[in-house]
Parts: C-alpha cells; sequence; structure tokens
C-alpha cells in the first residue's frame, strides 16, 4: 500500500542508502539525534521527513515498514543552452545542470530530455546530448572577441515565467577579462538577468564568441564597492569553449563567417537556442537543506552558483534553505 509516512533517511555523499519508517517527526528527530554521533558527519548526512512510501507491516515486529520511497523529481531551477552541432548536442553552464537528477530542453514548443556527454567545472561549461535534430547551430567563432566589438546575448532571463519565446540583448564587449584578470572571461554591457546562464554571445557573423556565466551581485559589490555596478556580465571566452567543443569530437569551420544581417542573427537565435529545466529528487533536496553544522562545520552545504541558479526561479527564502546559504 502507499502512504505518506514520517522516515528517517541516511545519505552518503548526497545518495539516500537507507530509509527507517518512523511513527512521527519526534521520534525520528529523536533517532536522528542518536545516530549522528555514531558516524562521520562530513559525509554522511540524516533527515526526518515526511515522504509518500511502499509500505509493507512487518510481521515479526508488527509495525509498518518502508519497501519503497516514491522520490519525486521537483524543478528547481532554469538556464539557457545553443546548439552546437546538427545532431542536438547543446552547451550550458555547469552551474545550470550542476545536480540535476532530469534535464529537460524547451525546443520550439517540445520538450526533450538530455543528459551530461562532458563537463569542465573549471570553466563552467557542460556538454549536453539531445535526440533533437535542430533547424540551425551555432558555430564557435576561432577568434577571440575584440574590445567594443558588437554583440548580441540570447537566453530566457528569468525562465518562463516572463513568456516562453527567447529573448536577445544587444551591447559591446566592455572588457577582454573577468574578475581578478581572469583572461578565461570577457565582460560585456548587455543585460544579463537569471535565467541567462549558459547562453550564447555572438556577434555580427552569427558566431558564438562567449557563453554567459555570471553577473555581479549588487548587493555583494555595494559592500565591496560602495556602488551598485550597470551593465558588468561576463561570458566564458570562445577559445575555451572550442577547445571544450573539440576535445568532444564536436567539429567547428576552420573559418568565421562573414557578417550577417541582424535579421539572420535574430533567425538564428530563434532556430538555435533552447530553455534548459533543472529537476532533481525530492529527497536530495531535504538533504541539501540540511544546514545544521558539526563542530562548527556546514554539512553537504550547496555553493553559489547553486543559489544564482535557484533564483532563476524560486524565493530567496527557499534558496537559502536549499542551498544552504547562511
Amino acid at each position: 500500500m502507499i502512504e505518506t509516512v514520517v522516515a528517517l533517511l541516511l545519505f552518503l555523499n548526497g545518495n539516500m542508502i537507507e530509509h527507517v519508517y518512523k511513527a512521527d517527526m519526534a521520534s525520528c528527530e529523536k533517532s536522528k539525534k542518536i545516530a549522528e554521533q555514531q558516524v562521520n558527519l562530513q559525509t554522511v548526512v540524516f533527515v526526518c521527513k515526511k515522504i509518500k512510501a511502499k509500505i509493507e507491516i512487518d510481521e515479526y515486529r508488527k509495525e509498518k515498514k518502508i519497501v519503497k520511497v516514491l522520490d519525486e523529481n521537483v524543478f528547481t531551477a532554469s538556464g539557457t543552452g545553443f546548439f552546437v552541432s546538427d545532431e542536438g548536442h547543446l552547451i550550458t553552464n555547469n552551474h545550470v545542470v550542476k545536480y540535476c537528477n532530469l534535464i529537460q530542453v524547451n525546443y520550439q514548443g517540445k520538450v526533450s530530455k538530455a543528459k551530461i556527454l562532458a563537463r569542465d567545472r573549471a570553466n563552467d561549461l557542460s556538454l549536453l546530448e539531445t535526440d533533437i535534430k535542430p533547424a540551425d547551430k551555432f558555430d564557435i567563432s576561432n577568434q577571440d572577441a575584440k574590445l567594443l566589438d558588437d554583440i548580441y546575448v540570447a537566453g530566457f532571463p528569468f525562465g518562463q515565467a516572463v513568456s516562453s519565446s527567447v529573448k536577445a540583448t544587444k551591447g559591446v564587449v566592455s572588457a577582454l577579462s573577468g574578475l581578478q584578470d581572469n583572461y578565461s572571461i570577457l565582460q560585456v554591457d548587455a543585460a544579463l538577468q537569471p535565467g541567462n546562464s549558459g547562453g550564447p554571445i555572438i556577434n555580427n557573423r552569427g558566431n558564438v564568441v562567449g557563453v554567459a556565466v555570471a553577473k555581479l551581485d549588487y548587493k555583494d559589490s555595494l559592500e565591496s564597492f560602495g556602488a551598485i555596478p550597470e551593465n558588468t556580465n561576463f561570458g566564458v571566452k570562445s577559445s575555451i569553449v572550442k577547445n571544450f567543443t573539440s576535445a568532444h569530437n564536436i567539429k567547428n569551420p576552420q573559418q568565421d563567417s562573414d557578417k550577417i544581417s541582424t535579421e539572420a542573427i535574430g533567425e538564428k537565435i530563434q532556430n538555435a537556442t533552447v530553455y534548459v529545466g533543472c529537476w532533481m529528487k525530492e529527497t536530495k533536496i531535504a538533504a541539501m537543506k540540511s544546514v545544521e553544522t558539526a563542530f562548527g562545520t556546514p554539512r553537504l552545504a550547496f555553493d553559489f552558483v547553486c543559489y544564482n541558479s535557484c533564483k532563476e526561479r524560486n524565493s530567496d527564502s527557499f534558496c537559502q534553505q536549499t542551498c544552504s546559504i547562511k
């Protein structure tokens, strides 16, 4: 039979490996405290949670036991991706899909599953594989952008809360390095919002010169610099992206295309840019909400990229709990 019950869940290195039925939340919390005294709290997390589960009666103990947790996927965040091959390979940010149990992409009204083919954690890139045959794709520029080059940024700011259509903004390359002189990054003044993560930064030839990755946080900047930044946004340079795709056999033309019209760029954006949605198991989210500390050290804490990605579709309070931001 299926019931909603209280369970003590045990997670090892973020993966649920055991579940025990408890009569109520009070008894679960008591068992949790006892269990935590007997394990390494850096790798093991105990969580008390009401869950839906398949239940049987233990004939020996005459009590209920959990046979299987019916763990549901929960939508957690979204970002942007873009096709780099005719076979449906696409690029996005690693932080967009880093913790996903299920990745879905919305392309021209159709929802398809995607899986991670490769990651470049250092440069926050992921290569995804889909069964989509896109109407168009982006070529990666063979040359990094130059200062004051015109660029376009495409994506799904604020997910699909505003509308389901792709959005584009125009700007220029405003610096050839990122924070702390990171020369893998370029700076642009085109607007980036939550949801743009992983989207293409495109030149007037219709080639990708960067992948949108971050913007300066207003609150942090105000505290650090005493001013609110305007249009200070960043992308991973095309040379980094090209090395990543080439390492995984994604072919790229030897020469960049000629300059094309803004109308042609707009059509390419519509035909080669996708919405990326991230879904996680409910129990895993519960484990990551555990912000209790052992010996003063947070356990299973998310980092700031989780928080930024989460904020693309969720409230600030939810993301603080989910990502263990204190």
